[in-house]
């Protein structure tokens, strides 16, 4: 962050400072008093399991400058927490945040640092952190961590972006009608990436139209003569780029529309091939088809940048993926792809197309239940354990209520029901041998990354039988 005097803070979020804390300087933002250090800016935000009000005393003990903190919790920072010594009061914390992160990127941000916005119902982080080491092999930027991707982490993000950066990552979600373009207001971005859209959220949004419609109000924030980089292999995004938009759109894909096309993909369970533009061969170290996409994304966002092809090219051919995020690890006796990070029908698709590029030994697919999907979710759950049957795939092991009643409604009796991931674990233990490959996939709730976990811990497995 650069730093900001705490009157020109208290300007951006409307609150009122003490004359003696005008001058004061904030070195960071910060949300997490245990992560706290001298000359941090903290902001009090009640979440589900904590509220930060409790830890403000606590916060300006250890050295923050100054505390934002909502008027209708003064009653739970502590006695002795005032404006005098350090406290901001504001009607919304949360609100707050975003709006000095608006007011950061604005009027603090050098115009050197170009911030890209990457938004979609699939491939958000890998696409986000492929964006980040293309460029980072050449130029001094930031990325957002993690899936900082909300009204919390979009902000944090921002506010993380030194003068030195010539590059900004954001990533942006949704669950709602609205976030996307809220998000986008605050971050104002040079260039917007949407990497694809699918049955994902539509407890939130209802149908695919709004999904799409959801995922392109990000380029309604785009500032003009920048880039707008659209995955159109769903035709539901080409509604949203018909007007004259006043900026640059590339679109990419595998469809013959797409300006940037997306052929000749081919894998293995543990790398991927595809040809990009009928010109350059991309490799990438990391299982899935449709992966593809995403890189081609990473693509276009680093010849924007100035970067030579071939400079690109190199740079995916080392890009390691995220955990959860078709990381492939290659354990005592078997290879497990840990895809547990989230799950809807389109990414669902894309693990049993990933699991069926194996050749070699028995293919277990662990399917968790896909939240979120509203009233569609018994339909959509039903198409899947009917495609993972149709694969061929050799062992299938549905996890959760919703993979449980659709195995009952589909009459596929070779799968394998688990309630929870702990009973995964044990049906694991007693079905895995050496040579197979075991594939994960569900939403996060699911906890399917309990099961990556204890299949790293598990000793030796024995060999497959004869």
């Amino acid at each position: 962050m650069i730093p900001m005097t705490i009157d020109k803070i208290a300007h951006a979020i409307g609150a009122d400072v003490p004359a003696t804390l005008r001058e004061a300087r904030a070195l960071r933002v910060s949300t997490d008093s245990r992560a706290l250090r001298r000359g941090d800016l903290f902001f009090a935000i009640r979440g589900d399991q904590f509220d930060g009000h409790r830890f403000v005393g606590e916060a300006l003990a250890r050295g923050a400058v100054a505390c934002v903190s909502a008027r209708s919790c003064a009653d739970k920072v502590g006695p002795g927490v005032t404006r005098a010594n350090g406290c901001l009061w504001v009607d919304d914390t949360v609100a707050a945040l975003g709006a000095l992160a608006s007011y950061y990127r604005r009027s603090v941000l050098p115009v050197s640092s170009i911030v890209i916005a990457v938004t979609g119902s699939n491939g958000k982080t890998t696409t986000k952190r492929m964006i980040d080491h293309v460029l980072s092999g050449a130029l001094t930027g930031s990325c957002a961590p993690k899936n900082f991707n909300n009204h919390i982490g979009v902000p944090l993000t921002l506010l993380s972006a030194d003068a030195a950066d010539r590059y900004v990552v954001a990533e942006i979600g949704t669950n709602a009608w609205g976030e996307v373009g809220n998000l986008s207001s605050i971050a104002s971005p040079d260039v917007a990436v949407i990497t694809s859209i699918g049955e994902a959220h539509l407890e939130g949004l209802g149908d695919m139209a709004s999904v799409a419609a959801e995922k392109a109000s990000l380029l309604d924030h785009l500032r003009p003569h920048g880039l707008a980089v659209v995955n159109v292999d769903r035709i539901e995004l080409l509604l949203h780029l018909e007007k004259d938009l006043g900026f640059r759109v590339l679109t990419i894909g595998t469809k013959p529309w797409a300006r940037m096309h997306v052929g000749q993909r081919t894998g293995t369970i543990h790398k991927s091939r595809f040809v990009l533009d009928g010109r350059f061969t991309v490799d990438l170290p990391m299982p899935g088809r449709h992966h593809a996409t995403n890189a081609a994304a990473a693509f276009a966002v680093g010849r924007w940048f100035g970067l030579d092809p071939a400079q690109i090219v190199e740079r995916l051919a080392s890009f390691v993926p995220p955990e959860g995020r078709t990381l492939c690890l290659d354990l005592e006796g078997i290879t497990v792809v840990d895809d547990t990070y989230n799950a809807n029908p389109a990414s669902m698709r894309a693990a049993i197309d990933t699991l069926c590029c194996q050749s070699d030994g028995r293919r277990v697919f662990v399917m968790g239940d896909m939240l979120e999907l509203g009233e569609l979710g018994s339909s959509l759950h039903l198409d899947i354990v009917r495609e993972a049957v149709d694969s061929g795939i050799e062992v299938l092991i549905a996890v959760g209520p919703q993979m449980g009643r659709a195995v009952g409604e589909a009459g596929a009796t070779r799968i394998i029901r688990c309630e929870n991931a702990g009973e995964a674990c044990a049906t694991l233990d007693e079905l895995v041998t050496g040579g197979d490959t075991v594939l994960l996939k569900g939403s996060r709730a699911m906890r399917l990354d309990l099961v990556v976990r204890h299949l790293k811990e598990k000793p030796a497995r024995k060999s497959a039988v004869a």
